[in-house]
């Protein structure tokens, strides 16, 4: 299992909801399919996510078709807010770079702390050279 930072959860809804229409249980097989199990968020996690999303007009339920099952689909504020938390996940993924390259060069790999260096520019560096 991988510690997630706070507001992957809320990110990778309106991902995946904005590529196509889920349940909850969709989404969590979905987010666990693509992290080859590393991440499996528990069904009270994502049904609390869905129902703030829901209520903050984010996502929008779908008219029910077969038995109980509710799936949801990014709304046009969604989409907004998406582009806004993935600029902010762009920049915070630079910054942990950062602290990996850190991390890497205090264990003693400085060629590995060179590549993720590299890396953390292509990201989009906008830590003024700083972590």
């Amino acid at each position: 299992m991988i510690d997630v930072p706070k507001g992957m959860l809320r990110l990778a809804a309106l991902r995946l909801l904005s590529e196509s229409s889920m349940s909850g249980v969709d989404l969590s097989a979905e987010i666990r399919r693509a992290t080859d199990g590393a991440w499996t968020p528990g069904p009270g996690s994502v049904y609390l996510i869905l129902k703030e999303l829901l209520g903050k007009g984010l996502i929008t339920e779908l008219p029910k078709r077969e038995g109980n099952t509710r799936r949801y689909i990014v709304s046009g504020k969604g989409k907004q807010e998406l582009a806004r938390l993935s600029e902010e996940a762009q920049s915070d993924v630079a910054r942990q770079l950062k602290l990996l390259a850190l991390y890497a060069g205090l264990a003693g790999r400085g060629e590995l702390k060179q590549d993720v260096l590299a890396l953390s520019s292509a990201v989009g560096d906008d830590t003024g050279g700083k972590i």
